[in-house]
């Protein structure tokens, strides 16, 4: 039994220096586990931009108005007869 304790002691002692150090293989594996958890957190914001712009694309070509609706107000474009009306907004 007092060998084990002695053991576990030596054990602790030698993790302390390599818990601190930055350097060592531990403290890049803290650092990579945070980059993972940013990219997984970035990586689940695209999906769902990506969903919305499928959902887009789908509205868009299920409505045939609404296409040419989309790219007259981007290009601030007018049909025949029609008045662009441009609103400035005021802080």
């Amino acid at each position: 039994m007092r060998v084990l304790g002695l053991g576990t002691l030596v054990i602790v002692l030698l993790a302390i220096p390599a818990l601190l150090d930055g350097d060592s293989g531990i403290g890049i594996w803290l650092e990579l586990r945070e980059d993972l958890a940013h990219s997984t957190a970035r990586v689940d914001e695209l999906v769902r931009q990506n969903d919305s712009l499928r959902q887009e694309i789908e509205s868009l070509l299920a409505d045939p108005t609404a296409m040419d609706r989309v790219i007259r107000e981007e290009l601030d474009l007018a049909l025949p007869g029609e008045v662009v009306v441009r609103f400035i907004a005021v802080e």
